[in-house]
């Protein structure tokens, strides 16, 4: 089983608002898990001895996006995010880089927030908060 650090592989594509995916990876340290979901329906019937479950549908997720703060004024996460909040956006993962057959992680997410925040001793950080709309597509393999 393979297994891959982060540093060099791992991509990150957020399309802008003219709807081009831009490589965002250089100012992404943080992503939160993303994945599939779905939600269980119980089945169970007086003739079981136990619960019984089948799969729903497939559940949204909530994923947060850090890394430090850059202004640079057309590419930086500022003006990219900041002009994003309120939209639905493509948001493409490649944990493993994008090399041929890699797994490739793709979904539509409305930008719910971006936020700046500042602390003694520490670097200026940004935070941008998603949510699923609709199914997360998955191409490649692990």
């Amino acid at each position: 089983m393979a297994k891959y650090k982060v540093a060099g592989l791992t991509e990150v594509s957020i399309d802008n608002s003219a709807g081009t995916l831009l490589n965002m990876t250089s100012y992404i340290d943080t992503i939160t898990a993303v994945g599939k979901e779905f939600a269980s329906l119980e089945v169970t019937t007086f003739g079981d001895s136990a619960e019984r479950f089948i799969a729903g549908i497939e559940m949204s997720e909530e994923i947060t996006i850090s890394g430090p703060f850059d202004d640079a004024a057309t590419t930086g996460p500022d003006a990219v995010f900041s002009t994003l909040v309120g939209t639905i956006n493509t948001i493409r993962f490649a944990p493993a880089g994008t090399a041929s057959g890699r797994r490739q992680l793709t979904g539509e997410y409305l930008f719910k927030s971006y936020k700046v925040n500042a602390a003694v001793k520490e670097n200026v950080k940004y935070e941008l908060v998603a949510q699923r709309d609709g199914t997360l597509n998955a191409t490649g393999t692990f």
